[in-house]
This record gives C-alpha cells, sequence and structure tokens, in this order.
C-alpha cells in the first residue's frame, strides 16, 4: 500500500501532498476504501497496486545488475 501510495505522489507530484497529509491524519477512523478515496485512488482497482509492485519490479532489477556489475552474479545471456 505505501509503495502504490508513494508512486501515486511520484505521478501527481506536490498537488497530492495534501491529500496525503489529509489521509494519514484520518489515521484508523475510516475504512480503508474511505482513506483511498482521500486520495483518489480505488483500492480495488488493479492499476493502483501495480504502482507499488513497478516500484518492487525496480528495485530487483537494479538489485540484480548491481549484483551482475560488482561480480556477484554472472551475466544471464538472452
Amino acid at each position: 500500500l505505501a509503495l502504490s501510495i508513494y508512486r501515486q505522489y511520484e505521478l501527481r507530484g506536490a498537488e497530492f501532498a495534501p491529500l496525503l497529509v489529509e489521509m494519514l491524519a484520518a489515521g484508523g477512523s475510516r475504512s480503508p476504501a474511505e482513506l483511498g478515496a482521500i486520495v483518489g485512488v480505488d483500492l480495488e482497482d488493479p492499476s493502483f497496486w501495480d504502482g507499488g509492485l513497478n516500484i518492487i519490479d525496480e528495485y530487483v532489477t537494479a538489485a540484480l545488475k548491481a549484483a551482475v556489475d560488482t561480480g556477484y552474479l554472472p551475466a544471464q545471456s538472452s
């Protein structure tokens, strides 16, 4: 959830920050769906979750590249 919300911040920029603060201030006083609505996301939309999963993919890809670049892992042939 945190990574998917962070991707929204990356995509939407500064206009997203006040909405995020509002969502965080609401804490556990609202349902997850209501918290998502504050920042304009639908938690039932798979594309929202793809944002966070894409960040994980980027991290794993960078880690694998670093491992190959440093010789920890052999380069994979295509």
